[in-house]
C-alpha cells in the first residue's frame, strides 16, 4: 500500500496520476493510450520521476505496439528453461502479428482480469513461465474463490504489491507477499497462521478480494458508487472500503489512482506478452516504496 503523500512530492509525478486519470475522462483508473507518450515525456522533463515511470514506459511501450523484449533485463536474466520456451513461442507470434499484441495487450490491461497465467507450451506437468512455479497452484485456486476475481488479477497485485517477496513489509506494516492488513489475514486465516508463509498469504488475499468484490457490487448496484467491480475492489483493498464508500467510487487521487495503474500494468506480462515480470527493472512503481 501506498502512504498518502506517495514517494513524489505534490506538484511533481505524483500529480501526474490524477492528471492522467481526468484526461481519461474519470474512467477510475486509466490514462488513455493516446495520452501516455505526453505522460513519459512530462515525467521524463520534471525529473521527479517518482512512483508511475516505469509503469507509465511499458505501457507507452505497450500501447503503440513496440516490443517489450529489450525492456526487460534489470532483474535476474537467467530464464528457465520453461520460460525461455514461453519467450520463443511469444517472439514468433510478436514477429507474424505485432499489431495483433498491441491490441491484445492494450484488451487485457483494459480487462477484468480473468485471463490465464502463462504456461510453457504442451508441458506436462503444467510449468509455468510468469509466477514461481511453487506458487502457481495457490494463485490459480484463489482466482476460482469467485467469479469477480481471476488469477491473473492475484498475480499481478502481489506483483505490484511485493514483487514476490515473502519477507516484504509495507510502508503501514502489512506483511507478506500479498499485503493483506493483519487483521483481515487473521479473521480469514485464524492465529496462528503466518502472514510471511507465501501460500497463506495468497489465500487470504483471494477471501479478502472476493469479500471486498461483493461490498463493491453491492455499493454500485445501490449507486452509491460507480466504476467497475475490480477497479472498486482493487481501490478498497488498497485504501479501504470506507474510502472507496465516501468518494462515491475510485477516490481521485494519486494513491488510488497509482495503485490501480500499477497493479493493471502486470495483467498483461502476467499473461505472457513480454518479458517474464520478475526480470523487469525493480524500480519504485513496481511496489510501494
Amino acid at each position: 500500500m501506498m502512504d498518502e503523500a506517495g514517494p513524489g512530492e505534490p506538484g511533481e509525478s505524483g500529480s501526474v496520476a490524477v492528471v492522467a486519470t481526468a484526461a481519461a475522462g474519470g474512467c477510475g483508473c486509466l490514462a488513455l493510450p493516446v495520452a501516455m507518450g505526453t505522460l513519459v515525456v512530462v515525467l521524463i522533463v520534471i525529473g521527479g520521476l517518482g512512483v508511475l515511470l516505469l509503469p507509465l514506459v511499458v505501457l507507452f511501450l505497450i500501447f503503440n505496439g513496440l516490443p517489450l523484449g529489450d525492456f526487460g533485463g534489470g532483474g535476474d536474466n537467467a530464464l528457465t528453461p520453461a520460460e525461455q520456451r514461453c519467450e520463443s513461442s511469444e517472439r514468433v507470434l510478436a514477429d507474424a502479428a505485432p499489431q495483433a499484441v498491441a491490441d491484445r495487450t492494450k484488451e487485457v490491461f483494459l480487462g477484468d482480469g480473468k485471463g490465464l497465467l502463462e504456461t510453457a507450451p504442451g508441458q506436462e506437468p503444467v510449468e509455468p513461465c510468469t509466477v514461481p512455479a511453487e506458487l502457481f497452484d495457490p494463485i490459480r485456486l484463489a482466482g476460482q474463490v469467485c467469479d469477480a476475481i481471476g488469477p491473473v488479477v492475484i498475480a499481478a497485485q502481489i506483483q505490484y504489491e511485493s514483487g514476490f517477496d515473502q519477507d516484504f513489509v509495507g510502508p503501514d506494516g502489512r506483511r507478506g507477499i500479498s499485503q493483506v492488513p493483519d487483521d483481515v489475514f487473521t479473521a480469514l486465516r485464524g492465529e496462528d497462521a503466518d502472514p510471511a508463509e507465501p501460500e497463506e498469504s495468497i489465500a487470504a488475499q483471494g477471501d479478502f478480494l472476493c469479500e471486498l468484490a461483493g461490498e463493491a457490487q453491492t455499493l454500485i448496484d445501490s449507486g452509491q458508487a460507480t466504476g467497475s467491480v475490480l477497479d472498486v475492489t482493487l481501490s478498497a483493498y488498497d485504501v479501504g472500503l470506507d474510502a472507496v464508500r465516501d468518494a462515491g467510487g475510485v477516490p481521485a487521487t494519486e494513491e488510488s489512482q497509482s495503485y490501480l495503474i500499477g497493479v493493471r500494468t502486470w495483467f498483461a506480462p502476467m499473461e505472457g506478452i513480454g518479458p517474464p515480470p520478475r526480470t523487469y527493472p525493480d524500480q519504485p512503481g513496481l511496489r510501494d516504496e
